[in-house]
């Protein structure tokens, strides 16, 4: 193994380029890179670019997506120091909430970013964000995938986007950062060595594409938004985007029924707040005590991004409903507040 560093092009704005239709992925990010950063390379560890192919705009992101980028890193491991996934911002919290399951406690550095303005565009935030991310890949382990946006480091399992203009476009809202990077390297929010590392296995499983849901609350809403999940055979559970502390309109008769009925048709419900900030209080209300007679499970303080991706992992490691009922509580990679 080299000091190397290897950086994955997923596509994604960081990499985009002006085309007739408005901004696209576009091959050659290696040469953009080198002409973007210029002299500043010569401060930074030597890298390789490897571009998945095709290269995706995040919007179109799939699990088949998580797959390729997962087994493109697992392919690579014992030959470079540490990681770093170029991916668009749309989906990059989704991306990196289910790289964090599947790397578990990783022996190497796996740093997720991108940018709001692409590289060699006036403004671009992608210079810093790639260029701190290469100045700390080839760390010592953060023993967890992670994401770096606008001078912070954050868990990759706790990030959501919160503004489609802010160059802080990533936010942390119920776990600390695990670093705010300034002039000198200083991770006091990371704790080394929390976990027992290793290096990641060769994918043997693989998701279903239909499988999980996401229904959000609203007032008034139609019988007809959620009974479609009821009657798909291929959908195996439903993220429940519920108000506040994770209410429901519990005089909604439809609504209730549908929930019965995922129940007994073996269909996994999980409960989380539209909140940013906070969680899910489940029984706190009547209008959320409905759920827990239901053994709806709670979400707590678990992102959307990450209650969704870790559904879809859970059942590809073959996990049925009832299997799912009694892991859900227990936490994968740190995803959720135990307390």
């Amino acid at each position: 193994m080299t000091q190397k560093l290897l950086i994955i092009y997923t596509g994604g704005t960081i990499g985009m380029v002006s085309t007739e239709h408005g901004l696209a992925p576009a091959a050659g990010l290696a040469n953009r890179i080198q002409d973007t950063l210029g002299d500043s390379l010569t401060d930074l560890p030597e890298f390789d670019v490897i571009e998945l192919n095709p290269l995706i705009d995040s919007s179109n992101i799939t699990p088949n997506n998580w797959s390729q980028i997962y087994d493109t890193l697992q392919s690579n491991w014992s030959t470079y120091a540490g990681f770093i996934v170029l991916h668009g911002t749309d989906t990059l919290a989704y991306t990196a909430s289910v790289l964090s399951y599947m790397l578990g406690a990783c022996d190497k550095n796996v740093i997720i970013t991108g940018s709001q303005i692409p590289l060699g565009m006036s403004r671009s935030d992608g210079i810093s964000n790639l260029e701190a991310a290469l100045a700390i890949a080839g760390e010592e382990s953060f023993d967890m995938a992670t994401v770096l946006f606008h001078h912070t480091l954050m868990q990759a399992n706790r990030v959501t986007k919160f503004s489609s203009h802010d160059f802080a476009a990533f936010q942390s809202f119920n776990a600390e950062p695990l670093a705010k990077l300034s002039i000198h390297k200083r991770f006091t929010g990371v704790q080394l060595n929390a976990h027992h590392t290793q290096a990641p296995k060769a994918r043997d499983y693989e998701f279903a594409l239909d499988s999980v849901g996401v229904l959000p609350l609203y007032p008034s809403m139609p019988k007809s938004a959620y009974q479609g999940f009821l009657d798909d055979e291929q959908c195996k559970a439903v993220v429940l985007h519920t108000y506040g502390a994770g209410n429901i309109a519990d005089s909604n008769p439809d609504l209730v029924a549908f929930l019965e009925a995922m129940q007994a048709r073996k269909k996994v419900v999980i409960n989380v707040t539209q909140c940013a900030h906070g969680g899910t209080s489940q029984g706190a209300y009547a209008a959320g005590s409905l759920l827990n007679r239901l053994s709806i499970l709670d979400g707590k303080d678990i992102t959307l991004e990450a209650a969704f991706t870790k559904a879809h992992w859970l059942l590809a490691q073959g996990y049925g409903f009832d299997d799912i009922q009694a892991k859900w509580s227990q936490p994968v990679m740190g995803e959720v507040n135990e307390s």
